[in-house]
């Protein structure tokens, strides 16, 4: 029994590893792609001080999310992220998808 148990939390482990990892990439993806858009982002859309703003706010999400990766990677069990932490990442991420839209939607 006890070997089973301890090969269930070793796959858990692996299991809540892998979907960190993935969901600390899509932040870094969206965060990247926040920033693509500022670099090119119209006036028209999002007034100068706006675009520094946000642009501070993806590059500190960034910064959390590598420090996210560095703490579970230093720690030899595995490792969740507690929503409270998350909620302002996920936040970040809404906000690309509307800069996303609002550039998309301007004439060429």
């Amino acid at each position: 029994m006890d070997a089973a148990n301890s090969a269930a939390k070793r796959d858990a482990g692996v299991l809540m590893d892998t979907l960190l990892r993935s969901l600390l990439d899509d932040f870094d993806h969206w965060f990247q792609r926040g920033e693509q858009l500022l670099e090119t982002c119209p006036l028209s859309v999002m007034g100068a001080s706006e675009q520094a703003e946000l642009m501070a706010r993806l590059r500190e999400g960034r910064k959390a999310v590598a420090a996210t990766r560095a703490l579970t990677a230093a720690s030899s069990q595995p490792v969740a992220v507690s929503m409270e932490a998350m909620t302002p990442w996920h936040g970040l991420v809404t906000e690309v998808w509307g800069l996303a839209s609002k550039v998309g939607r301007q004439p060429s």
